[in-house]
């Protein structure tokens, strides 16, 4: 089995480096065509099934990379993180690296906390492996669901921070399983 997991192309907080999580945003026309982009790359991967964030600038990343020739199917496991009381502020309002340490797990007053993000995301994992196990698979997610993806499959660092990687709209992660 093979897993790719896309980042949605750019929306205009994205280029306010805006804390998104489940605000639902629209592409912009640079993400209209990021999108365009990598889906010329999943041309000749032969998928077999898109599994995506149920978000608008998720859905219209998904659409345009099908080209209605590759089934689509929205997960709610894959919204992005619930950002809470930092919902729409700069990601440089808040310590990045405290907000995604793991070992930490801080629990705030509204937003999730890394542990039960990652909890959600490998059981998604999980029952994708068990669901789909003969496929490849194509998940359209947002940053934070990528970030905790590769920390799945690479292993928690031993300081817990898992903002260490930057990930890019339309960026594309391989996973062999």
């Amino acid at each position: 089995m093979k897993l790719y997991v896309v980042r949605h192309g750019e929306t205009l907080e994205n280029a306010n480096n805006c804390l998104v999580g489940r605000l639902n945003s629209s592409l912009t026309e640079e993400g209209i065509n990021q999108a365009k982009k990598v889906s010329e790359y999943f041309k000749d991967k032969n998928i077999d099934l898109i599994v995506s964030s149920p978000l608008d600038r998720c859905k219209q990343t998904s659409e345009i990379i099908s080209n209605e020739n590759i089934p689509i199917i929205y997960s709610d496991s894959l919204l992005g993180r619930d950002h809470g009381e930092f919902t729409g502020k700069p990601k440089e309002s808040i310590n990045f690296d405290e907000y995604w340490n793991y070992n930490k797990n801080i629990k705030y007053e509204k937003a999730e906390s890394v542990k039960d993000l990652y909890n959600r995301v490998a059981k998604l994992v999980e029952d994708i492996k068990e669901k789909y196990k003969d496929k490849n698979i194509i998940i359209v997610t947002h940053s934070g669901i990528m970030r905790v993806l590769y920390y799945y499959f690479k292993g928690i660092p031993d300081n817990g921070i898992l903002s260490e990687i930057t990930i890019r709209n339309c960026e594309v992660f391989e996973y062999d399983i």
